[in-house]
């Protein structure tokens, strides 16, 4: 179908293809190669919740055990397990992917998408993340369950008092972060480029905001944990000395890295959680959000300032009184962005008429929980008081407000709320109410006596007490607090389920909703938005659309269109403004078999077997072959590359482009990830009280040589990517120049990668002798790890110049392989300035 100034109408065929190309799998092969957003989203849900109840029940044990002063219904042992994988289900298998799930789900529906950027490669993060669990929760089947707690702190979980268990999560860990990082780069290119028609930046739901801005927050936060976790595994299995203090190491630098990420993780959780309320607060309260420009310079604040907190964990480290100081004003300071936040709901509530549904009830609870807990969290932020009550039950108590309050609360309320949405029925409003009574008195009967039994003495992270404390009867509030807060859970749950049989039709809207996932279908189809929505304003129903011949011509362009590739408008990122199509993926095994091989390399290196670890990886490659080879498959058929509606071209080079925003982001995580390498070299050679003065690699021949090749890489590519036209109707007139432009890459990064490893072999550096050492050749690890990945990405645009007869997507491919070169380039600079540079400047 074609769009002209006269718009014509989809005809009854036009539907049917349409709805055939978004059509999903079915039996058993959707649950494997489905890749449609909602599906996924519900995956991610769903998984996360099942580690929320077995996360649940672990905490039960562990109040029993502490019900009454000296029991033994647990071991001390035992206990330490608990609390390990309780922590660790919680923070790292429940909370961020549950909301990363729900983002899934919701944001392309938000923003009048049809799916998310890269839905493959969003696929592979989910199997990443349930790989982890299943490491993870397989240390109970092997006898090795972790219990160094889910802080790993060192040298607790170091080499000389932590058994293999440590590596099982070590290993679990990794794989999750790396989900959780790739995640966030579907999210900020979703968010950026992949809204409807008109709805520019100041017009986006407060949901939209934040996943923006917690994505950024992930890949700035949680790259430092990972590289930390590698840190780690390396002094475990390598003889590394990073925390090893008699060769250099510091254990203080695991606390660092560990707290960079923990800090920022605490507000990756409320955030979403606050935006949740943001969005149902007004629905509920039939008037609109007030305060939005304040509420979205809130967000930002927060995201910002929580990336400089994580020393608020440290306070009883010895640090110097004037690091103290300014971290502890800055923990102080971000309570006012929050603050902001409140304020705007309560005058949404007292502006508008508020219905007391079930929505509007876990709402109400978390804003009275939250305030109780962020007034604790003032409290804990004065490092003088913090040095008192740091290793107490307050502490327990204040981060339980803050985390349940602040995500567990909302999250219940997005539940009720968008279940609807999800089913197409409504919940039980009766039992949605008594499960929010009993979740509510239970949370506060379990938490509150904390903060009294912490005042009183009781030290956290004990399996037992003694009877002399005082604290039994507070203790056993705690516990039968507990068990009411499980039942409120279960029986929110219950009545979520059974809605799903036999819960009252909703239609698409049943709360009368604003933004536009209540346009769609309840549930929604496979493709969300037969016809694209056009906004206008910040309440696209509740206030009649724009008429603006501009963007109703790309709505017009999309409706039920095109018929032969699954694609949704790719808009501007200021103003939305009509511009490209996405091309969207379609069913694929590849995701699920490369995220397999991921995992089995993590078996192979626990069990110490090379033969798996080579096998595992020869998946991943033949995985990534192949993933790749069926994108170019599906983009090469000449029908798939015609303009949609006869405007808007399905590939444009730039920002116009996903994958030049994916590419971006990519590089950025590459450069995040060694400048934390860099950094940590920095702080032990600053802590450290034996370094070697002045000394550096001691090769400035190849580093340099190595530098000039990445910069040839990156030349090539770019030069490659300028080349050939843009129509999709002319014939290829660049063939040779993309072909020629990769080979130059191609051996650049070959030359590469030999230069550096020649640095590593013929340097007189001993990994296992100092931190020095360790530092620098971990430096050169990670280098070439990053020139692996450019070689990779050279290796698509060969790929894609020999699939395609015409040279946009080769020219797109050799700018995304430019993008991530550069990057690759700046991780050169970081390492060369740590290990020749800073060292000479230091001396």
């Amino acid at each position: 179908m074609t769009t002209t100034d006269q718009e014509t109408r989809p005809t009854a065929e036009d539907r049917s293809r349409f709805e055939e190309v978004w059509a999903r799998p079915r039996g058993w092969r959707r649950a494997l190669t489905s890749v449609q957003h909602k599906s996924v989203g519900t995956r991610y849900m769903v998984t996360a919740a099942v580690f929320f109840f077995v996360g649940g029940i672990q905490a039960l044990f562990m109040r029993v055990q502490l019900a009454q002063p000296e029991q033994q219904v647990l071991s001390a042992q035992t206990y330490n397990e608990l609390f390990t994988m309780h922590g660790t289900t919680m923070m790292f298998l429940f909370a961020v992917p549950f909301l990363e799930g729900l983002a899934a789900y919701l944001l392309p529906l938000m923003l009048g998408a049809r799916d998310m950027p890269f839905a493959r490669y969003n696929t592979f993060n989910y199997w990443c993340y349930l790989f982890a669990g299943i490491i993870l929760y397989s240390s109970f089947l092997v006898g090795m369950v972790p219990d160094a707690g889910w802080f790993a702190y060192v040298p607790l979980s170091g080499p000389e008092f932590a058994d293999k268990a440590m590596d099982i999560w070590l290993f679990g860990l990794a794989l999750a972060e790396l989900a959780a990082i790739g995640a966030a780069i579907e999210m900020i290119v979703v968010v950026l480029g992949m809204r409807a028609p008109g709805m520019s930046l100041d017009r986006m739901p407060i949901f939209a905001w934040t996943m923006l801005c917690v994505a950024a927050m992930i890949i700035l936060a949680f790259v430092p944990l990972l590289v930390g976790s590698m840190l780690l595994e390396l002094d475990r299995n390598a003889g590394t000395a990073f925390f090893d203090v008699e060769r250099g190491g510091d254990p203080l630098l695991w606390q660092h890295l560990f707290w960079i990420f923990g800090h920022p993780e605490v507000y990756v959780m409320f955030l979403p959680g606050a935006a949740i309320i943001s969005q149902v607060v007004p629905v509920h309260s039939r008037h609109r959000l007030v305060g939005y420009p304040f509420v979205v310079a809130a967000v930002v604040v927060t995201a910002i300032m929580s990336l400089g907190l994580w020393v608020h964990h440290m306070y009883t480290t010895g640090l110097p009184p004037v690091t103290l100081s300014f971290f502890t004003a800055a923990s102080m300071s971000i309570s006012v962005a929050s603050g902001v936040q409140v304020v705007a709901w309560i005058t949404t509530l007292w502006s508008g008429r508020p219905r007391l549904t079930v929505p509007m009830l876990f709402s109400l609870g978390f804003l009275f929980t939250f305030v109780a807990g962020g007034i604790t969290g003032v409290m804990v932020a004065s490092a003088p008081f913090d040095a008192q009550a740091h290793d107490s039950y307050f502490v327990v108590a204040h981060f339980h407000y803050v985390l349940i309050g602040g995500m567990l609360f909302p999250v219940m309320a997005g539940l009720f709320h968008w279940w609807p949405k999800f089913t197409g029925r409504i919940p039980s409003a009766r039992l949605g109410t008594v499960s929010f009574w009993l979740t509510f008195a239970g949370f506060h009967l379990t938490f509150f006596p904390m903060h009294l039994t912490g005042l009183w003495g009781m030290p956290r992270r004990v399996f037992t007490y003694d009877a002399t404390l005082g604290v039994g009867l507070l203790n056993l509030l705690s516990t039968v607090g507990a068990f009411v807060l499980a039942a409120g859970f279960v029986l929110a749950a219950t009545t979520l389920l059974v809605a799903l049989r036999r819960g009252e039709r909703s239609g698409p809207n049943p709360w009368g909703a604003d933004s536009l996932e209540w346009a769609a279908d309840s549930p929604p189809s496979s493709p969300n938005f037969g016809r694209i929505p056009v906004v206008g304003s910040r309440a696209p129903l509740w206030n009649p659309p724009p008429q603006d011949p501009e963007l109703d011509g790309m709505a017009a362009a999309f409706d039920h269109a095109p018929q032969n590739v699954r694609a949704t408008p790719f808009t501007t990122v200021l103003a939305a403004r009509p511009g490209t199509a996405a091309v969207q993926a379609r069913p694929s095994l590849w995701p699920l078999v490369t995220a397999g091989g991921l995992a089995l390399v993590a078996v192979g290196l626990l069990v110490g077997s090379v033969w798996v670890v080579a096998a595992s990886v020869l998946v991943i490659v033949a995985g990534f072959v192949a993933w790749e080879l069926q994108n170019e498959r599906e983009l090469g058929a000449g029908e798939a590359r015609e303009p949609v509606g006869g405007r808007y071209p399905v590939e444009a080079p730039g920002p116009r482009s996903p994958g030049w925003w994916g590419a971006t982001a990519a590089a950025v995580v590459l450069v995040v990830a060694v400048a934390t390498v860099a950094f940590s070299l920095l702080f032990l050679e600053v802590n450290a009280p034996v370094w070697p003065a002045g000394e550096t690699l001691g090769r400035p021949w190849l580093s340099a040589g190595t530098g000039v090749a990445l910069a040839l890489a990156v030349a090539a590519a770019w030069w490659g990517s300028r080349h050939g036209p843009l129509d999709h109707a002319a014939a290829s007139e660049a063939r040779g120049v993309h072909l020629a432009a990769t080979a130059t890459a191609g051996l650049a990064g070959t030359a590469a990668l030999a230069l550096t490893v020649a640095q590593w072999v013929t340097s007189d550096l001993d990994p296992t002798a100092h931190a020095y050492d360790s530092g620098v050749l971990t430096l050169l690890g990670t280098q070439a790890l990053a020139i692996v990945l450019g070689l990779g990405i050279t290796g698509c645009a060969v790929v894609a110049r020999l699939t395609h007869a015409r040279d946009v997507r080769p020219r797109i491919m050799l700018q995304n392989s430019a993008m991530l070169w550069t990057g690759v380039l700046v991780v050169w600079a970081i390492a060369w300035a740590a290990t020749d540079l800073v060292p000479v400047a230091v001396v």
